[in-house]
């Protein structure tokens, strides 16, 4: 056990430390500044456009609100087209049928009845609440999402007023004014749980304002009317295909990743003077690496040369093998690791086997990050038969999102379980 361990660190150790020992032979520029911990941030590239459909029922008070003799619930239908700017806020314009009547008492004698409709047009603007206040989300909480909106717009409404026996007393086509139109306001909150990438479900309540006075048939000094609508529906997110994710479906954090450290010293060269402790380090670095790559050397030929029944292994994961955002193809970050591991390898193939594991993060479906998995691990496998590992030596599998081996909520979680692992055995 104290052999495998000890042989796993040197692999990492080796894989790690090899990319270090490059900058040994890179030409020093005479002046260089930088800035330490750049917080320049690179944005995932998403799509932002959205289209919902809902339906549910209002509770209308309609003004003037004296004439009132019993408020009524009504079906109500509508649907918005949304612009997500980011993960956290959004702009979008909104439609909505909303249905108001009752009962009304004119005077201590004559009743009758109200019908009338406003055709609601607005815009909004939406903040993901969740986000704000909660981005690190787990399980079933990180696909569910609180948004609160507020906009204006403008109500185009029609009525009819009449008495118990069915005559007219006021219809607003009568009025020869067209089409008669209120300022309006509303202020909603929404519930929504992604049942995938490209649709939501969703729970809204929302509190309507209309400015004008007579939704009832009659001009009142005073008073206004407001309507409290609850609605259930659907959002179609477009563009969430393949590794593009939308807006609605990551955090602020997995759309402005954080950069890379840039870390930057001041170097000063005149002929022959550098900076003489950096290199005196990275040269100590270099040969701690050489006896480090012998070592492993030598312990792959004790599990090469082992009795066919005395087991050897030599199991180990590279973070530092990177691949392009939803993509197989490799970073050229990751070729001098690679590199290495080849030329460790290539020699010894004869002898061991090399088994190359792929594995995803959590974003995205199961599916998708299934496969995703096996065409890295397979990218991996093609770089190592073009450097001379011969192909009998190496073969792949996939595990998609499964074994994570750091929290999927955070960005430095995600990028380890990004991963591909090597067993070599005999």
């Amino acid at each position: 056990m104290k052999k495998k361990l000890f042989l796993s660190l040197l692999l990492t150790t080796v894989a790690v430390g090899y990319s270090a020992a490059q900058d040994v032979n890179t030409t020093v520029p005479a002046q260089v500044s930088v800035v330490k911990n750049s917080t320049m941030c690179e944005f995932t590239p998403v799509s932002h456009w959205s289209f919902g459909i809902k339906g549910g029922t209002n509770y209308f008070r309609v003004a003037p609100g004296a004439l009132t003799r019993g408020d009524q619930f009504h079906l109500i239908l509508g649907g918005n087209l949304e612009y997500s700017i980011n993960p956290l806020i959004g702009l979008g314009v909104e439609y909505m049928y909303n249905p108001y009547g009752h009962d009304y008492q004119l005077n201590a004698t004559q009743t009758g009845n109200l019908e009338g409709r406003t055709h609601d047009v607005l815009m909004y603007a939406s903040i993901n609440l969740m986000n704000l206040l909660v981005p690190n989300r787990t399980a079933f909480w990180s696909k569910m999402n609180i948004y609160g909106d507020a906009g204006v717009g403008l109500g185009f409404y029609q009525f009819k007023l009449t008495d118990a026996t069915g005559n007219v007393i006021v219809d607003s086509r009568d009025l020869g004014d067209g089409v008669p139109e209120t300022p309006m306001a509303k202020l909603g909150l929404n519930l929504e749980y992604n049942i995938s990438r490209t649709i939501a479900l969703g729970g809204e309540v929302q509190y309507r304002y209309y400015d004008r006075t007579n939704l009832g048939g009659y001009t009142m000094s005073k008073g206004n009317s407001d309507a409290l609508t609850a609605t259930i529906g659907l959002k179609f997110k477009f563009g969430a295909t393949g590794s593009k994710q939308h807006a609605r479906n990551i955090s602020m954090c997995e759309y402005y990743p954080q950069p890379a450290p840039v870390i930057i010293e001041k170097i000063v060269k005149d002929n022959t003077i550098e900076t003489i402790n950096r290199l005196n380090a990275l040269e100590a670095k270099n040969d701690s690496l050489n006896a480090k790559i012998k070592k492993m050397n030598d312990d792959l030929d004790s599990i090469s040369n082992s009795r066919s029944n005395e087991p050897g292994v030599l199991k180990s994961s590279f973070q530092n093998i990177e691949f392009e955002f939803g993509s197989d193809k490799l970073t050229t970050n990751s070729y001098a690791t690679l590199d290495q591991i080849a030329l460790t390898l290539k020699d010894k193939s004869a002898k061991v086997r090399l088994s190359v594991a792929g594995y995803t993060d959590y974003i995205g479906t199961e599916e998708y990050n299934q496969i995703l998995s096996v065409k890295r691990a397979n990218s991996v496998r093609i770089y190592l038969l073009n450097k001379g590992v011969p192909a009998s030596s190496v073969t792949i599998t996939g595990y998609g999102e499964k074994d994570p081996v750091a929290n999927n909520n955070t960005d430095k979680g995600r990028q380890a379980n990004r991963r591909v692992e090597f067993q070599i055995s005999k």
